[in-house]
Formats: structure tokens, sequence, C-alpha cells
């Protein structure tokens, strides 16, 4: 998996089980104290993030690591 796909994939996972659990991404502002932009970035593999906070988005939507770079079919 390339780089570019990682991002997309991270990105994606996160958007998909941040709506299931109806939270918006102010409620994620409000929760971690990153900017609406920056979440959008993560959210469309626009951002190449650091562990550190991909643990604290795969946290907050109660996930693994693995379970947020896991392709969906």
């Amino acid at each position: 998996m390339d780089e570019q796909k990682i991002l997309d994939t991270f990105g994606f996972n996160f958007k998909m089980y941040r709506t299931k659990l109806k939270m918006s991404q102010d409620d994620v502002a409000d929760k971690t104290d990153f900017s609406k932009s920056y979440i959008s970035n993560v959210e469309n593999g626009k951002h190449n993030l650091s562990l550190v906070n991909a643990l604290i988005f795969s946290k907050l939507v109660g996930k693994t690591l693995d379970e947020m770079l896991r392709e969906i079919d």
C-alpha cells in the first residue's frame, strides 16, 4: 500500500466511524483541540498525520490503528 492510499484509507475510515457516532468535525475539534481544517485534511487524505495524532483520532472513535487502516470493501 502506498503512502497516499494509507492516508486516504485512514481518513475515509475516520470520517465513516465519526459519522456513525453522530460526531461533527466541531465535536472532534472540541475534544482534541485540532482545527476543523486539520480534521478535514486528515479525512480527505491531505495531511500526513503523526502516529500520536493517529492514535488520538482512533481512540476518539473507539477503534484500533489496525481497524483505521483496513480497506473497506
